[in-house]
């Protein structure tokens, strides 16, 4: 299940810099001319003919890895996947980018904290789907009292630097004071 949803993030970050749910790969560290992909291979990637000599050899070779991999999957979790495709284009650009940068620290995490990560999802998802929804209300509590005291604690430093501004303005209104005095 878990390796299935990181399959479907994975068509939906390519899908958010490419159009296509695939990606691929090729040994050569030369780009790979259209002609030279397989029949199936172009099918699936036919989206990306017009600007596949523009993509970088690393970008061909994900296109092509990932168009091996939807070759091995079977048709239901194809379908999946087609789905998922589908919810991701229809989100809007910020949404996305959010998928795209979660998607990104997925990937950045050590192996243990990706497995920890997929056990976690696991096991939410087979709690009971109230007890999913009272986490989810929870979480979005605790989400908007962090914020407000993110929010308040901006407020409280912008009132300091606000005092020791007008600190520093008094002590220098005093020195001044004090350097006229002493001058008289």
């Amino acid at each position: 299940m878990i390796n299935r949803f990181l399959l479907l993030c994975l068509s939906w970050v390519i899908l958010a810099y490419s159009g296509v749910a695939l990606a691929q790969q090729s040994g050569e560290n030369e780009k790979i001319p259209w002609e030279e992909l397989s029949y199936e291979h172009r099918g699936i990637l036919q989206q990306l003919e017009s600007q596949w000599d523009d993509l970088s050899v690393e970008r061909q070779q994900t296109l092509i890895r990932g168009a091996r991999r939807w070759e091995q999957m079977p048709p239901q979790e194809r379908r999946q996947a087609q789905t998922q495709q589908r919810r991701f284009q229809n989100l809007a650009p910020q949404q996305q980018r959010v998928i795209v940068q979660r998607f990104q620290q997925f990937n950045s995490l050590s192996g243990q904290q990706q497995r920890q990560l997929r056990n976690i999802q696991r096991r939410f998802q087979s709690l009971p789907e109230d007890e999913r929804r009272a986490l989810r209300e929870r979480f979005e509590q605790q989400n908007q009292r962090l914020e407000e005291e993110r929010r308040i604690q901006r407020e409280a430093q912008q009132q300091i630097r606000e005092s020791q501004q007008r600190m520093r303005r008094i002590m220098q209104e005093n020195n001044a004071q004090r350097r006229g005095a002493d001058n008289n």
